[in-house]
């Protein structure tokens, strides 16, 4: 199992995710809530402990990708929809494909971004 598959099923344990589960529970926005853990690691030393601060300090590099080009709107619109279109489930995996795509700055994030935006458009053609 590669680190970042074993940070997907953790954040998914840690936020109590299914393949079922939708984007919006009680109000909160689940992947607010997964983006919002990770920078409690980066930010807050201790707050969480052992492997799962390990494991949710690989994610700082993509959520710092990510939040310069999807949640700043810097990317193709389709992929913009098409990552805010994911579930929770997907959007862990994602983040781990990041971390196993070694993905720790925004520069390596907008070349990650900038390929999954060109197998988008090649999938609809």
């Amino acid at each position: 199992m590669t680190k970042g598959q074993q940070f997907a099923k953790r954040m998914r344990n840690n936020l109590g995710i299914g393949t079922r589960t939708r984007r919006m529970r009680l109000g909160r926005d689940l992947h607010a809530e997964i983006l919002e853990c990770i920078t409690n690691n980066a930010w807050y030393p201790g707050y969480y402990t052992g492997d799962r601060a390990e494991l949710f300090s690989l994610a700082y590099g993509p959520w710092m990708a990510y939040d310069k080009h999807i949640a700043g709107h810097r990317t193709d619109g389709n992929l913009t929809a098409h990552i805010n279109g994911l579930s929770p489930w997907q959007f862990c995996a994602l983040l781990g494909q990041m971390i196993d795509a070694d993905i720790t700055n925004a520069g390596q994030g907008e070349r990650f971004f900038a390929d999954m935006a060109r197998s988008l458009h090649a999938q609809a053609a």
